[in-house]
């Protein structure tokens, strides 16, 4: 029988990462939550994850895309999604550029998340 996932979610919104592990708990993904970059690469440091989403405004700051590079620096086949109620072109093309699987607008539904996970699970498998 194949592992769960192992997901990533980075938010500085408790009530975002509380949704996140209900939704991805229901397929029983298993699923780390970090508040901000430092929690995010010691994460990473220490396990792999098949994917993490990450929202894109950390306290009123665009640290997301920063994330993003700083997780594809040290684990290169983890899949990140930025997640944002503020999208833009301009940082959706440079998520895509730092090389992000995707980049969604709060609110999605559960099924876009499912289909994420999936999508990462089917990349790292080729």
């Amino acid at each position: 029988m194949a592992k769960n996932p192992k997901v990533l979610v980075v938010d500085d919104d408790l009530s975002v990462l509380e949704s996140f592990n209900m939704i991805l708990g229901i397929k029983d993904y298993e699923v780390k939550t970090a508040k901000n970059m430092d929690e995010a690469v010691a994460a990473v440091k220490a396990e792999h994850f098949d994917i993490a989403f990450i929202d894109l405004r950390f306290y009123g700051r665009e640290e997301g895309l920063t994330i993003l590079a700083e997780l594809k620096k040290i684990d290169p086949a983890i899949a990140c999604v930025i997640c944002t109620a503020y999208a833009s072109e301009k940082s959706k093309i440079e998520a895509v550029q730092l090389g992000a699987l995707d980049y969604i607008s709060k609110p999605f539904m559960m099924e876009i998340i499912y289909d994420l996970v999936e999508r990462a699970i089917a990349k790292q498998k080729k």
